[in-house]
């Protein structure tokens, strides 16, 4: 569960828009839990590539 504050939807509660931007530029991957964009995986709960 520790790797989940890395995840779009815990790092947004804690975190800047300018940090945010860097994970969400050309992003390839979207969750299929909270809909959010990211350009790696590893960001998302449940990626699934665009």
């Amino acid at each position: 569960m520790s790797e989940h504050i890395e995840h779009m939807c815990e790092f947004a509660k804690h975190n800047g828009v300018a940090k945010m931007r860097e994970r969400v530029k050309d992003p390839t991957f979207i969750c299929e839990v909270c809909g959010r964009a990211a350009n790696k995986k590893e960001y998302l709960c449940r990626p699934v590539k665009l």
